[in-house]
């Protein structure tokens, strides 16, 4: 490497390092925060998901099918069943 790119990679490990230190200073004031709500109200302490938005966009979505929907597929299933045992 040369001089400007070791220079350039210099940069980049600072900018990398203040990154880091900004993420956990906001995490640091969260806990803060939060350490308050547990101490002073706990009634009032957000949820995981709002303290730490982040942690819901990392888990996958899973689409929720109710349960009146589960039971009318099952019931069409069994008409379906019924329907072709009686035209045999």
């Amino acid at each position: 490497m040369d001089f400007n790119e070791i220079m350039v990679q210099v940069g980049a490990n600072r900018q990398r390092e203040r990154e880091e230190l900004k993420k956990r200073a906001y995490m640091d004031h969260e806990l803060a925060q939060l350490i308050a709500f547990a101490f002073n109200d706990p009634n009032k302490m957000p949820s995981v998901e709002k303290a730490y938005p982040f942690i819901k966009e990392d888990q996958p979505q899973e689409e929720q099918v109710p349960d009146w929907v589960k039971m009318k597929e099952t019931f069409m299933r069994q008409a379906n069943q019924i329907k072709s045992n009686q035209s045999q």
